[in-house]
């Protein structure tokens, strides 16, 4: 699968990266995330929207990774709390496994992640 964005994307939006391997990586592995997500199609390049969604795959493919690699004092964490006298310190990681996922945004931007009308006969078909 070709990724949906290349390390020159993912710089342009972030800046120079060290491991440009390690980002390749990564966009490739978020690419191929993004896809398996229910309800994702990729439109053919005649299609109307087509570079519109390629845009948007462009832009979510580089956060999902952006997100991956987090760092920093405080990057990745859900709440930070401090104290003085009594020495106190908490900190809560909000990614601590550094996992891909997607925001209810990136999600209504792709198209996916809708909401779904349907229904289950607990009797069957034979109810009469």
């Amino acid at each position: 699968m070709v990724p949906f964005a290349t390390v020159e994307d993912y710089e342009a939006r972030y800046g120079e990266v060290e491991d440009q391997q390690q980002v390749e990586t990564l966009l490739g592995d978020a690419s191929a995330f993004i896809a398996a997500q229910p309800g994702f199609r990729l439109l053919a390049p005649d299609e109307d929207g087509y570079d519109l969604q390629q845009d948007n795959l462009v832009r979510v493919t580089c956060a999902v990774v952006h997100r991956s690699l987090s760092a920093g004092d405080f990057a990745g964490l859900s709440s930070v709390s401090q104290g003085a006298g009594g020495y106190t310190a908490t900190v809560n990681v909000y990614n601590p496994g550094e996992d891909f996922y997607l925001t209810k945004a990136e999600k209504r931007t792709l198209g996916i992640g809708g909401g779904r009308i349907g229904m289950t006969d607990p009797y069957g078909d034979d109810s009469e």
